[in-house]
């Protein structure tokens, strides 16, 4: 009797305080009632949805296919109306989890995708539905999107690049994708070794007379300098100060083409592991790599002027040329105390020899390693202001926004 009693107490109050239905049934039972393709909202009503995207890791930029390589997630939030539950009434359960393929999800496909055509459904996490009828989706993956490379200004470039996303089966009319506040996030971004994001911007636009809407997540990446200035820009001076200085070598030393010679070897050397820094692009030459080739032909160019020097040096005392350099360098410059300065040994030498000769005239015997010393001079100073022209103008160029 007593156990009788206790069942009835018990099937009244069961329920009062319990009902049949979990939250995840009436998740359920509303995505049953309402097919995955089709809009949550009534005909003529517009469902507004706001997209943020939150940059996790760029992992490359390729120049040679230009391809950014980054890993972000796309973060959609919507709400639907008619579904919603008393949290209290269900052990304060506010939030829970349905399968992708039995809610509608948004229908952007990102256009500028490489490895795959960019549906973003594909792999996501299931869609958080909250109590209030508030919609979560991250859709979170590795994407290879294409990017527009510029290396005019290399190594002091910057790229614009973009995940373009873009309606695909909801027209604009339907379905309207605003911005979250704010639109890109960095919250869990792991800086790159080469690349640094140095700003941001979004838009939106309409295509196909206005049917369908894109949104434009742009960033503006800026390359880490501080590697190829290290690596390139200061050993290519140092090199070019040692080209200048194979001018101040004097020609019986026997050591200018020697010295000539191994700045122009090292410099091809040096240029052959740069090229390798340097992106292989051919829409858009370098002009860093149009400076290098520059350098390398004024290098040339001193071997030329250095073999021209001992030409000189070593010219007969009855050659047209000397005889010519001689009588216009000692007109054209002023030689003070010319008579009473020491002769260097090769100029004793060569007036030795023009004593043997009788048209030799022992003045311009006297005054000719000073003549192949200005020469030097001369071509020292030609090519500094050539190197120093050449390299202001890259700088200028490089610096100049």
């Amino acid at each position: 009797m007593e156990t009788a009693v206790w069942m009835i107490l018990f099937i009244h109050i069961v329920p009062g305080h319990f009902t049949s239905k979990t939250p995840i049934d009436i998740v359920f039972d509303y995505c049953k009632s309402r097919h995955p393709l089709q809009s949550p909202v009534y005909e003529g009503a517009v469902l507004n949805v706001s997209v943020n995207i939150n940059i996790l890791h760029l992992d490359n930029l390729d120049e040679t296919k230009q391809a950014l390589t980054s890993t972000a997630w796309f973060y959609f939030v919507w709400n639907l109306k008619g579904l919603t539950w008393n949290e209290t009434e269900f052990q304060n359960i506010s939030r829970v989890m349905v399968p992708a393929d039995m809610l509608w999800l948004p229908d952007l496909m990102l256009l500028n995708a490489i490895d795959k055509f960019g549906h973003l459904s594909e792999d996501s996490f299931p869609p958080h539905v909250w109590s209030n009828g508030t919609v979560e989706w991250y859709a979170t993956k590795r994407h290879v999107t294409s990017c527009k490379v510029d290396v005019t200004r290399f190594p002091f470039d910057q790229q614009h690049c973009s995940f373009r996303l873009a309606q695909w089966v909801s027209f604009s009319s339907e379905v309207n994708y605003t911005f979250n506040d704010p639109p890109i996030t960095f919250r869990a971004y792991e800086e790159n070794g080469e690349w640094e994001i140095r700003k941001s911007s979004v838009q939106d636009d309409y295509i196909y007379e206005g049917k369908y809407q894109v949104l434009i997540f742009e960033l503006i990446l800026v390359r880490r300098r501080e590697y190829y200035i290290l690596a390139v820009v200061v050993p290519m001076s140092i090199l070019s100060g040692l080209n200048l200085m194979v001018f101040h070598v004097p020609p019986e030393s026997g050591e200018k083409m020697s010295l000539c010679v191994s700045v122009l070897l090292a410099y091809a050397v040096y240029l052959t592991s740069i090229n390798s820094l340097l992106p292989s692009v051919s829409d858009h030459v370098a002009l860093f790599s149009v400076y290098l080739n520059c350098m390398f032909v004024l290098k040339a160019l001193t071997v030329v002027a250095s073999v021209f020097v001992l030409h000189l040096h070593s010219a007969s005392p009855n050659s047209a040329v000397r005889q010519r350099l001689s009588r216009y360098f000692s007109s054209a410059f002023t030689l003070p105390n010319q008579a009473h300065v020491p002769l260097p040994k090769s100029a004793s030498q060569d007036l030795q020899m023009s004593h043997q000769d009788k048209d030799a005239d022992p003045l311009y015997e006297k005054r000719w390693p000073c003549v192949v010393q200005s020469i030097d001079h001369l071509f020292f100073v030609v090519f500094l202001l050539i190197v120093l022209a050449s390299s202001s103008g890259f700088f200028c160029a490089m610096l100049v926004t």
